[in-house]
């Protein structure tokens, strides 16, 4: 086992001030237990697969005990970060912060079905509260992390795209009040909350404090600790009850009468495009993605994926399938239902595509339920152990089948180097949002942390796709909350993190909050990555002026400063009370 950083340990006063707050069984410093939460291999490109170990891991039962915890760290100036689940590198922390695990909130605190939405607190998971709404004939959007995940993380602090996403938005737009210790230990009420103690709106009245919360992508744990949201939920047309005998890909009860299962198949990405358009206008949808091929054989079937490079005739006969979705129709009727299956129908065959009705495949049911019960995602690391991705944000269709085709070509030039698994190297995964307002796509990277080439290639790939998402003025996704990476493109976004550093200070005074994946900066040119490695269409002298240009569209704000080929330093003053806890390592990705 590799040998981990020491975190340098708590005082004993500050310890027992954190026993105090959760009681002594509730806290621990045992190395054991530390490591069980530095282990954190996925979207963690290091080799080790460990993020910075923490000074201390403690487990609130309630709102107020999180809040004495947070005002214990804030005495002895000790940074913080909670968590949900802990899935991914994001919920690392710097080297001797504490960690607020809150596993001892799993309460479905209400569920309004007049008002449609669910009280929840943070360790209440998608399948929890899909099982205890489906029995009321309400659903919930659960991303695309799966079932596991909590829905109060995707609707504060992270990310929140799904194939559900067509009929129950995403998850930045399904929060509504909001219960919100800040780093200082008090405790701030959203929207109705804070009004008259109900929780139907996130906003209002006067200026709301929705967008300072979360932004995109939210802050990953950097401005406090939320207790306690209401979602929205949504009609649930299916069964009170599902019962199975099987397990993962044995689970295959049969599809509900009053839903369908298609896959559909255009001719080319302006006829995917534009089928999804009208697909969207027509309303026709509960569930709608591109999974791709390569993304289902690597679940279902990982052994023939790796044998594929062996049969060229097999790959060209797939490749066929290349614009492709999967679509779930439901209806409250069958009159409704057959309304909404004439009316995708009619659009598939006006774009010259074909239809494949999964309900009458074995593969069907298997795939239904794996959607609507978001259960299918942890079979994406059949394949070699691992995976992250890159060119990932939320933009029209044009623009998402733009990104994945670019992205499409970058990973076919990796893969046939040997830095990545093959996967048909198209493996987006590509929805659309509120019946295609908008979407969202990002190319899915397989790679075997064993394998010691992959390892080493699998930076420059990713650093490829961050090169080609700025060139092409995109976001690069993901990626974006690594601290190298903030620091190259925030000069490019209107100078995003130096307002949002201006937001955290004003939140957090003692700088306590650890910030490792929200607004922390780390130099670039310490990547290192191998331009000769990159083999990109630009000269190394013609990349420096794209980024430099990229970088001086805007102009920088009052009091920020400009270092050659970097974001700009601000002087930040007497260092706080936590500021030198900071770790070298923690909590970054190691993406470029």
């Amino acid at each position: 086992m590799l040998a981990l950083e020491e975190a340098e340990p708590l005082s004993r006063k500050a310890y027992r001030e954190l026993e105090e707050a959760v009681g002594p069984e509730n806290v621990s410093e045992e190395p054991g237990v530390l490591d069980g939460y530095a282990w954190q291999p996925t979207f963690n490109i290091s080799p080790e697969s460990w993020a910075d170990r923490p000074a201390a891991v403690v487990l609130p039962g309630s709102t107020e005990e999180t809040q004495g915890v947070v005002r214990a760290c804030n005495a002895h100036g000790i940074k913080f970060k909670a968590h949900s689940t802990g899935w991914g590198i994001f919920n690392a922390c710097m080297s001797g912060s504490v960690i607020l695990d809150m596993r001892r909130m799993n309460r479905i605190v209400e569920i309004d079905e007049k008002n449609m939405y669910a009280v929840i607190e943070p360790y209440v998971s998608g399948a929890a509260l899909h099982a205890e709404l489906t029995r009321r004939g309400l659903n919930c959007h659960i991303i695309g992390a799966g079932a596991g995940a909590s829905p109060l993380a995707s609707a504060t602090s992270g990310w929140g795209n799904s194939w559900d996403s067509i009929y129950m938005s995403y998850s930045p737009r399904n929060v509504l009040a909001t219960e919100w210790v800040l780093p200082t230990g008090e405790l701030l009420r959203l929207g109705t909350l804070g009004q008259e103690g109900t929780w139907f709106s996130g906003d209002g009245p006067g200026p709301s404090l929705r967008g300072l919360m979360r932004g995109w992508c939210g802050a990953m744990g950097g401005i406090g600790v939320f207790t306690r949201v209401a979602v929205k939920i949504f009609n649930w047309p299916g069964p009170a009850e599902v019962t199975d005998d099987g397990l993962l890909l044995d689970f295959d009860p049969p599809i509900p009468d009053n839903f369908r299962m298609f896959m559909a198949v255009l001719p080319d990405s302006k006829a995917f495009a534009d089928a999804l358009y009208k697909i969207g206008e027509a309303e026709v949808g509960y569930m709608s993605a591109k999974n791709s091929i390569g993304m289902l054989m690597a679940a279902a079937m990982p052994h023939l994926l790796r044998k594929l490079p062996e049969a060229p005739m097999l790959v060209r006969m797939l490749d066929a399938f290349h614009y492709q979705f999967q679509h779930i129709l439901a209806g409250n009727s069958g009159r409704e239902l057959a309304y909404q299956e004439k009316t995708f129908r009619r659009i598939i065959s006006d774009h010259d595509g074909f239809l494949l009705d999964l309900g009458d495949t074995p593969l069907g049911p298997l795939i239904f339920w794996g959607l609507v019960k978001s259960s299918m995602p942890p079979l994406i690391f059949r394949m070699g152990g691992q995976f992250t991705n890159f060119c990932g944000f939320d933009e029209s269709w044009d623009a998402m089948v733009r990104t994945a085709e670019d992205g499409e070509k970058i990973k076919r030039k990796w893969i046939d180097r040997g830095g990545l698994l093959e996967d048909l190297a198209d493996n987006a995964w590509m929805l659309p949002q509120e019946d295609g307002m908008f979407a969202h796509a990002e190319q899915l990277v397989l790679y075997d942390p064993r394998d010691e080439r992959q390892m080493k290639l699998l930076p420059n790939a990713l650093a490829n796709g961050l090169l080609s998402a700025i060139s092409n003025c995109q976001y690069p996704g993901p990626m974006g909350i690594n601290p190298q990476v903030r620091q190259l493109l925030s000069p490019m976004m209107s100078y995003y993190n130096h307002w949002t550093k201006k937001f955290k200070n004003a939140l957090d005074p003692l700088n306590v909050a650890d910030d490792i994946a929200y607004t922390s900066e780390e130099v670039v040119d310490e990547i290192g990555m191998d331009l000769a490695e990159l083999e990109l269409d630009l000269s190394p002298d013609e990349l420096v002026r794209l980024v430099t240009d990229r970088m001086g569209v805007m102009t920088p704000p009052r009091g920020l400063t400009l270092e050659p080929g970097l974001s700009g330093r601000e002087d930040s003053g007497a260092e706080s009370p936590a500021s030198n806890s900071r770790g070298g390592k923690g909590g970054t990705d190691g993406t470029a």
